[in-house]
């Protein structure tokens, strides 16, 4: 199930992949990456995380995940001690990070009167193919920089995660 490819790769990562992995040098970083990201195909890559990015990590590892943590576990992220449902090594399963987005999406929702900005239900691949989307709408972003960052050498897979949505397009059209 495609809407799951991302719940996976989070609930699979460790610790010791965030580089640096202590708060105050995450904040006072000026980029930092998570390494041995495994994907399709046996594949390990990196990925760099922005400002907002970092602080919100640095913010879990220094305020909730010590909550949770077990001096065993190796986990970046982590359920909550008492989910009666935990993991032994206390990750997250795929399921929670669905309804952890579908959650983000209906608050996101909530909030917004324009039911045309509505988001739920939020679904983790839908973060990637935004942020495909924004990605190729930079002028200095090439092709070579879409295909490593997104992990995919076809252009039929470039062109399904960076063609924008149908009421996008249909606000080009109005502008014109």
């Amino acid at each position: 199930m495609q809407s799951q490819a991302h719940p996976v790769l989070l609930v699979n990562l460790n610790l010791d992949q965030v580089e640096p992995s202590e708060p105050a040098q995450l904040r006072a970083a000026r980029s930092a990456r998570i390494v041995r990201i495994r994907g399709k195909g046996k594949t390990e890559g990196t990925e760099y995380m922005s400002a907002d990015a970092r602080a919100a990590l640095a913010d879990y590892l220094e305020f909730e995940r010590h909550l949770d943590h077990a001096e065993e576990s190796i986990a970046l992220f982590l359920s909550a001690k008492g989910t009666p449902a935990r993991k032994m090594d206390g990750r997250l399963y795929p399921r929670s990070i669905n309804r952890i987005l579908e959650q983000i999406g209906k608050w996101h929702d909530a909030e917004l009167k324009d039911s045309k900005r509505h988001i739920s239900p939020l679904r983790p691949h839908d973060l990637r193919h935004t942020f495909a989307n924004e990605l190729a709408k930079h002028p200095d972003v090439t092709e070579q920089d879409l295909e490593r960052l997104l992990r995919h050498r076809n252009k039929r897979y470039l062109t399904i995660y960076t063609r924008p949505p149908e009421a996008t397009s249909a606000g080009f059209v109005e502008k014109l």
